[in-house]
């Protein structure tokens, strides 16, 4: 699904989601019960969100601490991560990521 925006990842936020991912993976293992298909689930959620900027990135809800950002939720499992992004013309750039139980972007 392709739209008027162009989402462009930055390094850090390339960054922050193979933190998330090695969070995930170092989970499951920790796990009684491991799921296999947990990383590639939250891969599927994340790219599902990040769709959602595509079309209708102004929809997201501002950073309280930097009001020229905005931030979009993606659910997964019982949390999910947070995106913050800044729209700038035609590209939607993703500045960072973070889980959401973590206080603040890293």
């Amino acid at each position: 699904m392709s739209g008027p925006y162009r989402v462009v990842p930055t390094v850090t936020f390339q960054e922050d989601i193979e933190r998330l991912e090695e969070f995930i993976v170092q989970r499951e293992l920790a796990s009684h019960t491991p799921d296999e298909t947990c990383l590639f689930r939250f891969r599927e959620a994340v790219e599902r969100g990040l769709g959602i900027l595509t079309f209708a990135p102004h929809t997201c809800r501002r950073c309280e601490a930097a009001r020229e950002f905005r931030e979009l939720v993606i659910p997964f499992g019982h949390g999910g991560c947070v995106v913050l992004f800044a729209i700038r013309d035609v590209d939607v750039v993703l500045l960072a990521a973070r889980d959401q139980h973590e206080h603040d972007y890293r």
